[in-house]
């Protein structure tokens, strides 16, 4: 399949500008943080202190491979697992005061990110892509507690 014909397949595209979106951010900052970090950070964040098990039904992401996330995120030092205060059996992940800011760091960094992958869409055409990529997301997400 010739380059041309790749490039009228939205997936295809969608992958491209991931991996051009990826060494961008790459090149801008080396924080050891992966986008499966940032978006744990997020719904601590968002969400406050919570199980493992709700991030990663949240997320969609296998609760094996939330541990990690997790591990990486408490080595960082921006989360820590506390004992639930509701049931002593269980943990909590919390979100640290240096992962806030790690967190605020990072999504100053992806709207530089934004703003060099999509430099070509003035505001009217970035925000209708926004638009049509939630209304797909969304389609997907249906039933899941998100």
């Amino acid at each position: 399949m010739s380059a041309e014909r790749l490039r009228r397949h939205p997936s295809y595209l969608m992958l491209q500008l991931t991996k051009r979106a990826r060494r961008i951010s790459a090149d801008l900052v080396d924080d050891g943080l992966r986008h499966g970090h940032v978006a744990v950070l997020v719904q601590l964040v968002d969400g406050g202190p919570t199980s493992q098990r709700r991030i990663s039904d949240r997320l969609g992401v296998d609760p094996s491979d939330l541990v990690t996330l997790v591990d990486d995120l408490e080595r960082l030092g921006y989360a820590a697992r506390l004992r639930d205060a509701r049931d002593r059996r269980r943990y909590s992940v919390h979100v640290t005061a240096a992962g806030e800011a790690a967190l605020r760091h990072r999504l100053e960094v992806a709207e530089e990110v934004e703003d060099r992958l999509f430099a070509a869409l003035d505001a009217a055409e970035r925000e209708h892509l926004a638009d049509l990529l939630v209304k797909s997301f969304l389609h997907h997400e249906q039933g899941r507690d998100v």
